[in-house]
């Protein structure tokens, strides 16, 4: 058995680097950057008007009164220069052309006869959006690392960035074991059995992060049929997680199982609650394989700690930001664990914001767990008082 801080360094350590690949940019979202990204363009590449109105030029004659000699809108090309006493009607978003220097708005102007009326002389180069303003040629547009929001690929997509590099998707296969195990579609059940939940809840926790191409499977608690489908999932995947079957009962055969298949052990069980019988190794140099306790607590909470942090980095996530985020919270009473390991409580922030753990911290509850949304870790042998602040774990 090993700490929790050494299980997760190993597990940082022999994390592939993410495989980079090149897609189209509008077909990025969501997905992570894998380099800085410099503009290819500039924003705006000419002086453009900011507003609906009128271009004149400011030259210190005072003049009140303007011919308007034509129109701009945006995307127009207009190549004649403006001299002074003249005006051109601009709308949002029109180069500015040659000769304008300010632009007053439409709705500080009277039109006579034909002819622009100013109330009042404009400021020099009000309501102009200069060249360059917004980004220029070679400027950093996103990071690596970033995520691709949908606004951030209108900004790549505006510097003229119509690819990128990003991770190559992984594939996850997920193997449930256990008699008592289920599918969804069976029906009515035995009082002996349970459905397969785990499974769905770690392939919607993989769909979340971005993972599309998950299997599922299940193998009844016979070694030969669990040999064999570890061997098809290691061949085909990046990462393999199994569900149930990795204690020391009688039928928890996947550890024995992983190291026939070939799969190289490096670590089994950690000094933490729930999720302590988990187990992690590797299989050649692209495979990753997990092996989560059946528990639903047990699963989720180790999948969240140890599972989603490898395939965050694998997806072109920052080290410091690969595992969950954090945020202060006052406990709302007072939290003791008395055992000598760490102890992950599930817990609920409130509408009034108050941070209430949950009574039954059970390996099953699976509605505890449901009605979570953080988890709160406890240092082995300590006692955590009431109205001290915190730091919780949001659960995605």
């Amino acid at each position: 058995m090993i700490e929790e801080k050494e299980a997760l360094e190993t597990i940082i350590s022999t994390t592939p680097a993410p495989v980079s690949c090149e897609i189209p940019t509008e077909k990025a979202y969501n997905l992570h950057l894998l380099n800085n990204v410099k503009a290819l363009d500039t924003s705006p590449k000419r002086d453009q008007s900011s507003m609906d109105g009128f271009g004149i030029k400011v030259c210190g004659n005072n003049l009140l009164k303007y011919d308007i000699i034509g129109e701009i809108f945006a995307g127009e090309l207009f190549s004649r220069e403006i001299g002074e006493g003249e005006a051109v009607r601009l709308f949002t978003g029109a180069n500015i052309p040659i000769g304008v220097n300010a632009v007053i708005m439409q709705e500080e102007c009277e039109i006579s006869e034909g002819k622009l009326i100013l109330r009042e002389i404009p400021d020099e180069g009000q309501f102009i959006r200069k060249r360059g303003e917004i980004f220029c040629e070679g400027q950093t547009i996103a990071k690596k690392g970033k995520k691709v929001s949908a606004s951030t690929m209108a900004a790549l997509i505006s510097a003229g960035i119509l690819k990128v590099s990003v991770p190559e998707k992984l594939r996850v296969s997920v193997i449930s074991t256990g008699d008592e195990i289920q599918p969804i579609d069976k029906g009515s059940l035995e009082d002996f059995q349970v459905y397969n939940s785990n499974a769905y809840m770690i392939k919607s926790s993989l769909n979340g992060l971005g993972i599309d191409e998950v299997s599922i499977s299940h193998v009844a608690d016979e070694e030969e049929l669990i040999v064999a489908a570890l061997k098809r999932s290691l061949e085909k995947n990046d990462i393999l997680i199994t569900s149930g079957g990795i204690s020391v009962g009688k039928k928890d055969l996947i550890k024995r199982s992983l190291l026939k298949c070939g799969v190289e052990e490096k670590f089994w069980r950690v000094r933490i609650k729930p999720s302590k019988p988990i187990f992690y190794g590797t299989y050649g140099n692209h495979c990753q394989v997990y092996g989560l306790p059946g528990n639903p607590v047990s699963s989720y909470v180790g999948f969240l700690l140890f599972v989603l942090p490898a395939i965050n980095l694998r997806n072109g996530v920052a080290q410091d930001k690969s595992g969950l985020s954090s945020v202060k919270m006052k406990l709302s009473a007072e939290l003791v664990n008395n055992e000598n390991r760490v102890n992950y409580m599930m817990g609920e922030v409130n509408e009034r914001q108050e941070l209430q753990i949950h009574g039954k911290q059970t390996s099953n509850n699976i509605l505890g767990l449901s009605n979570s949304n953080v988890l709160v870790r406890v240092e082995p042998l300590t006692k955590l008082e009431s109205g001290e602040i915190i730091d919780a774990l949001i659960m995605p």
